[in-house]
């Protein structure tokens, strides 16, 4: 089984925090599948896995059937609904028939954030409910270049993205060609009056300082990539009320309103 260039590989990590390291490879690596039990996860990566910051989690290299590698990874893609009016989908999948609402089309790539995954659809809903049309925008580890997508699908011109992995820039620059897309982190971005980070708990908690630095404040903020323990002390850290929150499978995003 092949994904882009390079031999798809399985790993199992075991341990109390492999729930936490699905998250940073997730950010990290180009993660084809995952399925996630109590204290054990099983990821399928494209190449070898890369040195986790987790020395207590323990990973094991599993044998893949090479009868598997005919399989593309696209034969069953299918639209994603993430809200009544709001579909995700890749541009080789049909429009379900009699849709009316906003459509993201984008291919499913290495590049995290291709709407599968439960951060990035918490983060989509949040977003979607608290829209508010923000002159500029600037979406935070960007990864597939998603939110930015939904901003410029929303009629947002002025466009920031950051991520500090290079194949997610590039994703995202080639599926905006329009925004402003950097390498680095919270700091490379202009000020915007609407921000959405999609991160990991303790990565939104360090970049905190320089996601809020660059938020006018004018209109919403969305902070998504949050598992339940970590969802009060992340909220706590915007000196705003919470006013609306989404949670898809073991994700939490939150959202601030802005003062116009």
């Amino acid at each position: 089984m092949t994904g882009g260039d390079e031999l798809v590989r399985a790993f199992e990590l075991r341990g109390e925090r492999a729930a936490e390291a699905l998250d940073w490879l997730h950010v990290h690596a180009e993660v084809q599948g995952a399925i996630e039990d109590e204290q054990v996860v099983t990821v399928w990566l494209d190449g070898p896995l890369p040195p986790l910051p987790f020395a207590d989690v323990v990973v094991r290299e599993l044998v893949l059937d090479p009868a598997a590698a005919t399989v593309t990874g696209l034969e069953h893609d299918a639209p994603i609904q993430v809200a009544a009016d709001l579909l995700v989908r890749p541009p080789w999948v049909e429009r379900p028939a009699g849709f009316r609402g906003i459509e993201l089309i984008l291919p499913r790539g290495g590049a995290f954030g291709s709407g599968e995954h439960g951060s990035t659809q918490a983060a989509l809903r949040c977003l979607h409910a608290v829209w508010d049309a923000p002159p500029s925008f600037a979406d935070i580890g960007c990864g597939s270049g998603i939110l930015a997508l939904y901003a410029h699908v929303r009629g947002c011109r002025q466009i920031d993205a950051c991520d500090i992995d290079p194949a997610s820039v590039q994703a995202a620059s080639e599926l905006l060609p329009t925004a402003a897309v950097h390498l680095g982190g919270p700091e490379r971005c202009r000020r915007a009056d609407g921000v959405v980070a999609n991160m990991t708990g303790s990565e939104l908690r360090a970049a905190m300082p320089a996601i809020l630095d660059r938020w006018t404040g004018l209109r919403a903020l969305v902070l998504s990539g949050l598992r339940a323990t970590e969802v009060e002390a992340v909220a706590a850290l915007v000196p705003r009320p919470v006013a609306h929150r989404e949670t898809v499978g073991e994700f939490t995003s939150v959202a601030y309103r802005g003062f116009r």
